[in-house]
């Protein structure tokens, strides 16, 4: 299924400080006295925040949601839903440890669990293998992956438009038993002010899962997570405003008020947004255990149109229009985790 396209969008957002911000460089300093010791990282000379340390925190928020949520019941009934199909399905926490070297889940508690690894361990030989890995990873890595999956969200760098306003700050380090200076002082280079812009790109997810990635964005927005460095002293406040949202479902159309796959299977009323579940709802998708009812209503003012080539497109600008969107897939992240 995920060498195929039923599903795809991208994200388009701005980064505002929010006070200081901080992504240091891996090397900074050397032996130019006029360099501070810590800067900002650079990309031909321009500051510009990678991608991976915005998806680093996106995914270790989508982590703490999904371990605040998670639960032992919930564990056992998404177990059930799974054991539809073999009798051996272990089960699988919302979210693991990515890092992690343990292979057999041990409860609630388990901070060493990977499912990627639990995966390995298996050597799993059989015709349905990438099946069985997607429905025995955990539901964060079934977005983000891991060492047996590949993700499905890719955070390209954000780079800035117009000037940026950066200033050097200075600082120690306090040695925590005797409370004297243990490293310092040390200057570092934060910025300010000015704007960056980036792009989410994503496929193949359901509501849910795109659910999920909008609440941990929205904690970014909303203040609630930082990013970089010195999040303890105040730093890597930021504001982010979406500006635009697209997706493109490649294999369907619409016809009659509703939209279906090219093949002619009604997927949905054109009025509701369609997941990854609904598209794949035939026996070939069956062994991915993906969720049945994987559409919701669109809200108001928010339609499909035919895409110029082939397709069905969904485009919405404005911040507001966008986070409309995430709170109409609420229902299906309540319905993930038992709701």
């Amino acid at each position: 299924m995920h060498k195929a396209i039923f599903f795809e969008g991208t994200i388009d957002f701005t980064i505002t400080p929010d006070g200081p911000i901080l992504i240091k460089a891996g090397e900074t300093g050397g032996a130019d006295p006029t360099l501070p010791d810590m800067e900002f990282v650079r990309s031909r000379e321009q500051i510009y925040i990678p991608g991976p340390s915005l998806k680093g925190v996106v995914r270790a928020q989508c982590e703490r949601i999904c371990r605040s949520l998670d639960g032992e019941q919930l564990q056992r009934t998404r177990q059930e839903y799974r054991r539809r199909l073999r009798d051996d399905e272990p089960v699988v926490p919302l979210a693991d440890n990515p890092l992690g070297s343990g292979t057999r889940y041990k409860g609630l508690d388990d901070m060493d669990y990977s499912s990627g690894r639990a995966i390995e361990s298996m050597n799993l030989n059989e015709p349905d293998r990438t099946a069985v890995i997607y429905r025995r990873s955990s539901f964060v890595s079934q977005i983000f992956g891991h060492t047996s999956l590949a993700g499905r969200v890719r955070f390209a760098d954000a780079y800035p438009e117009g000037e940026l306003k950066v200033e050097q700050r200075n600082g120690v380090a306090i040695d925590r038993i005797y409370g004297s200076v243990a490293v310092g002082p040390f200057n570092y280079e934060t910025v300010v002010g000015g704007t960056f812009r980036t792009t989410i790109s994503f496929k193949n997810l359901t509501l849910a899962q795109f659910a999920l990635l909008g609440l941990a964005l929205r904690d970014l927005a909303d203040g609630r997570i930082a990013i970089g460095f010195g999040k303890s002293r105040g730093l890597g406040r930021v504001k982010v405003d979406f500006t635009a949202l697209s997706l493109y479902y490649p294999t369907c159309t619409l016809s009659n008020g509703e939209v279906r796959l090219l093949s002619g299977r009604r997927v949905a009323a054109a009025n509701e947004l369609v997941g990854l579940g609904a598209l794949c709802a035939d026996e070939a998708y069956r062994a991915y255990a993906l969720p049945e009812e994987d559409r919701v209503p669109l809200p108001d003012g928010i339609a499909y149109t035919e895409d110029e080539f082939l397709g069905v497109r969904l485009n919405v600008k404005g911040n507001e229009a966008v986070r409309s969107l995430w709170r109409a897939c609420m229902p299906a992240w309540r319905r993930e985790i038992g709701l």
